[in-house]
């Protein structure tokens, strides 16, 4: 059985964790289907719907994904994305503002998702957060797009239930960002992480889940006291024995931990390549 620690009073960790892959889940292709993800970005899982959503910038799509079976859902593409309104009205956002789909985020709360666009690696990429809303027969919808300031690169986001707050992140930078107003917050750090590539919250907010890398370079998931904003010690995993060349983001969903590599370097076919990981926590 998965054990996830949890912070108490003191902060201090109650076991020497240890993870177990328990399996893979393969993106190229699908395993129902023939469309296959082109670089592994981002992810955010909605509970109710029992779907796992995952971020594709060079697809300029984003897949919906059973975490169970891992059968594919659903598929929204750039022709999606280029039609939406701007948020309060305005134009469309056309070709500029999905060219580097990074992360995405769920808030319960409000039931809904948000997908955030960088900078890389045109010049004519504009950054850009969009909504997604559910439709009155309960499907998710892209509602609107707000423009983001000139250089924004959110390679990391998600929502804390505690607070209520969104949350993005790139390099060692941290920052609260508040869809309706379009305001992004002043940054924060946690010592001696970097390298921030994705990233979501505990069910209580009390813990951040980290996907990055360490200075070497070497694939590391780090769990986060969110309270005092430092790293929860032994609870940052090096993941290149399991395989994963580059996380990119991370999920909890029922006790495991699901990692998604990013590495570009594996054979097209090659089950591995872009694949979501899947972890128990042992200790």
């Amino acid at each position: 059985m998965a054990v996830l620690w949890v912070a108490g009073p003191a902060g201090a960790a109650t076991s020497s964790p240890s993870l177990q892959l328990a399996r893979t889940i393969r993106t190229s292709p699908f395993v129902n289907s023939t469309i296959s993800m082109k670089d592994a970005e981002g992810s955010a899982y909605v509970p109710k719907d029992n779907s796992i959503w995952l971020a594709d910038d060079n697809g300029r799509a984003i897949y919906e994904v059973d975490p169970t079976n891992g059968n594919l859902k659903r598929m929204i593409g750039s022709a999606t994305f280029e039609a939406t309104p701007k948020f309060g009205g305005g134009q469309v956002a056309g070709s500029t503002r999905d060219r580097d789909i990074e992360s995405m985020a769920y808030d319960t709360a409000r039931d809904a998702l948000y997908v955030f666009s960088g900078i890389c690696c045109s010049g004519s990429s504009q950054p850009t957060a969009f909504r997604m809303l559910r439709d009155p027969s309960g499907v998710f919808q892209v509602e609107s797009y707000q423009p983001l300031p000139t250089g924004s690169d959110f390679t990391a986001s998600g929502w804390n239930p505690a607070d209520g707050k969104l949350y993005v992140g790139v390099h060692k930078d941290f920052r609260s960002y508040d869809y309706a107003t379009n305001s992004p917050g002043p940054t924060f750090q946690v010592p001696t992480l970097r390298a921030i590539l994705g990233m979501s919250f505990s069910a209580d907010g009390q813990q951040l889940y980290v996907a990055h890398h360490d200075s070497s370079g070497a694939a590391q998931l780090s769990v986060v006291d969110w309270g005092t904003k430092t790293l929860v010690p032994g609870w940052t995993f090096t993941l290149t024995s399991f395989g994963i060349r580059d996380s990119r983001a991370v999920e909890m969903i029922d006790g495991r931990f699901y990692i998604l590599d990013g590495y570009d370097g594996r054979a097209k076919g090659d089950p591995l390549r872009h694949a979501l990981y899947v972890f128990n926590v042992q200790g």
